[in-house]
């Protein structure tokens, strides 16, 4: 089973990366996890109605809610949960990935925009645990990431045949192309790449990330590479 943790604010581009999911799984059973997280409360009061404000959300994340719900109905093995928490740590978003079993982390272009230190230390926490992340673009054309580049930013012990090997046993992905990006500025690559990216119809950049520092107290907010400017989905794997 894939199991899939989507941290989000409901926004509009959270159905959008649902679909995505779903349209790129092999056959077979997928959970669908949204994290929706909120402020810790200040006070005793506060902290005594919380879990009654935790449910009331506006009428617009509400819909976007609504939709997943009735897109994911429609569909055979796929499960669909909804998590609220209050506040967030490295050691309490270990745990919820664990209740859940996830295996691979969305980070929405909406959620990695949020100003609420809640959010950003949520997506600094994820930028530094072993779970591959998917990065989504504000805009995605295609509900299809069928080939892919691998881009080797610097020495790295997972090789292309290891990718590859990855990426196929959840995904109908392809790794058909790897660069090496060592030694180049982002002004040299970013040309080189679009017109790669273009003429070889890649849907996907596969890149690795090392941790910032070790364990999951990293207060540093995640920052995209060159690869999360190119208007592509990028899956990015830890390297240790």
């Amino acid at each position: 089973m894939k199991n899939v943790l989507i941290p989000t604010t409901l926004n509009s581009d959270t159905l959008k990366a649902v679909k995505t999911i779903i349209a790129n799984m092999h056959n077979g059973n997928t959970k669908i996890v949204l994290l929706l997280l909120s402020e810790m409360p200040d006070g005793i009061t506060d902290l005594l109605f919380s879990s009654r404000s935790a449910g009331e959300i506006s009428f617009d994340k509400r819909h976007v809610l609504d939709e997943c719900r009735k897109y994911i109905e429609t569909l055979k093995n796929v499960s669909f949960h909804v998590h609220h928490q209050f506040g967030v740590s490295g050691p309490l978003l270990r745990n919820i990935m664990n209740h859940y079993n996830i295996n691979l982390t969305v980070l929405l272009p909406s959620y990695r925009a949020e100003k609420e230190s809640v959010h950003q230390q949520a997506v600094s926490i994820l930028a530094n645990c072993s779970c591959p992340l998917l990065y989504l673009p504000e805009t995605l054309e295609s509900l299809v990431l069928d080939q892919a580049i691998y881009l080797e930013k610097a020495p790295t012990r997972i090789s292309m045949e290891e990718i590859q090997r990855m990426l196929r046993q959840e995904f109908d992905i392809q790794v058909v192309r790897q660069a090496k990006l060592n030694g180049y500025t982002e002004e040299e690559l970013k040309p080189v790449l679009t017109e790669t990216i273009d003429k070889s119809n890649v849907g996907l950049l596969v890149e690795t990330r090392k941790p910032e520092k070790a364990g999951w107290r990293s207060s540093s907010k995640a920052q995209l590479s060159l690869a999360g400017k190119l208007g592509v989905p990028v899956l990015s794997i830890i390297d240790n």
